[in-house]
């Protein structure tokens, strides 16, 4: 598997990000003059913040972008542990970030209603950009047991709730086949132990499971 991933390395952070944002600028510009339009579905975490300032310099570009959501926590929008609240925060009010949660109260109504809204996302997405945990987790897609795994192995193209391990267990996330057929998928890993899990092909984890589907991941990575 080693031998098989090519990976973008940096010296630091703020290179992979620099470097990062230039090639997912251009090609959500090349997007937008073809197309009209860019789906674009996002990570949350502390990771990718810096990358999504870097997209919020743009704002002319950035207003005409249709933002999404790779997964989200199902909890207030106002919380900490929102993607929604950072992904916001980071991008600006020139950006038009369709959330996921809708519905605070009610799981399986908010799952409706996120089904609705990301109708668009279902049809096309052009770039996901994703992150991944140290247990090779990637959205909300994690290993673990049989309900987490079945999410994980549906070929249908939707939205999905899902439980993680840790707090907030109760998640909402892009269905595996949704993000597989994402025109572009970019994916940010920082820190050794996180790139050792990724070249790790025998422990068989939701992100080998990715690679093993889509070998033109542009991955970029930094100590």
């Amino acid at each position: 598997m080693a031998n098989e991933i090519h990976i973008n390395e940096y010296k630091s952070k703020d290179d992979l990000f620099i470097n990062c944002s230039n090639a997912i600028l251009t090609e959500m510009n090349k997007s937008i003059s073809s197309n009209n339009g860019c789906n674009v579905l996002l990570s949350g975490g502390s990771t990718p913040e810096p990358l999504y300032e870097l997209f919020a310099k743009n704002e002319n570009l950035v207003s005409k972008v249709q933002w999404g959501l790779v997964d989200e926590r199902f909890i207030e929008t106002t919380s900490d542990y929102s993607n929604e609240k950072m992904i916001r925060r980071a991008l600006g009010n020139q950006a038009r970030v369709v959330g996921m949660v809708s519905d605070e109260i009610n799981y399986e109504n908010n799952l409706l209603e996120v089904n609705k809204r990301y109708k668009s996302f279902v049809d096309k997405t052009e770039i996901s950009i994703l992150g991944m945990g140290g247990d090779g987790h990637f959205a909300s897609l994690f290993p673990g047991d049989e309900s987490r795994e079945k999410v994980l192995d549906s070929n249908e193209k939707a939205i999905f709730n899902s439980t993680a391990p840790s707090f907030p267990e109760r998640r909402v996330t892009c269905s595996f086949q949704m993000i597989v057929e994402s025109k572009s998928i970019y994916l940010i890993i920082t820190g050794k132990s996180k790139k050792d899990v990724l070249l790790n092909s025998e422990l068989n984890l939701p992100i080998h499971k990715l690679l093993a589907k889509r070998n033109d991941i542009k991955i970029y990575y930094a100590d």
